[in-house]
């Protein structure tokens, strides 16, 4: 995975909204909004833990337009609003959002909030995604502990490790859609 991205103290107002921007998502100008964000990324598999103060995060259509990509989004801390469309639902622990990866999406949050997002192509046969889908799955405190684990153990890109936590976060990603 490539080297992580941490920021151990919160981001606030332009540099909080700059992360943001260069990930595809905007917010409004609210000086006071903050967040901290890790990230990591290899080929075919996108990671990130992001924590957030209230407010509305706008993602737009981006380069993973492809229709077997996913995204996933599994609440950490409090629960967050996604609308997508005509589509909105309330997202709290032990739920995932998931949508074609290339889709523009809102989240909002009326107090702070983390989540995982995942951007990947599931093994297993999974079929695209048409629109959004809000559910529960067994297999989401897998997804969640192994996504943290591979976020703390902080990988450069050369490690051996790399290929198979690729496919374990890939066929958990599976696993939660198919739960």
């Amino acid at each position: 995975m490539s080297d992580p991205l941490f920021h151990p103290m919160p981001l606030r107002g332009a540099p909080a909204h700059e992360w943001l921007r260069e990930r595809g998502g905007h917010t409004d100008a609210d000086p006071a909004f903050a967040l901290v964000g890790q990230e990591a990324q290899v080929e075919g598999v996108q990671l990130r833990r992001i924590w957030h103060t209230a407010g509305s995060v706008h993602f737009e259509s981006d380069v993973w337009s492809d229709p077997d990509v996913v995204s996933l989004l599994l609440p950490l801390q409090g629960a967050f609003t996604i609308a997508r469309r005509d589509a909105r639902a309330i997202v709290g622990r032990g739920c995932f959002a998931a949508l074609p990866a290339g889709a523009a999406a809102t989240i909002s949050t009326s107090s702070p909030t983390a989540r995982l997002t995942l951007l990947t192509r599931p093994s297993g046969g999974i079929p695209p995604l048409v629109g959004l889908v809000v559910s529960t799955s067994p297999a989401v405190p897998v997804l969640i502990a192994a996504a943290n684990a591979v976020l703390d153990a902080r990988l450069s890109a050369g490690d051996p490790a790399i290929d198979g936590l690729r496919t374990a976060l890939q066929g958990l990603a599976a696993a939660v859609l198919s739960g």
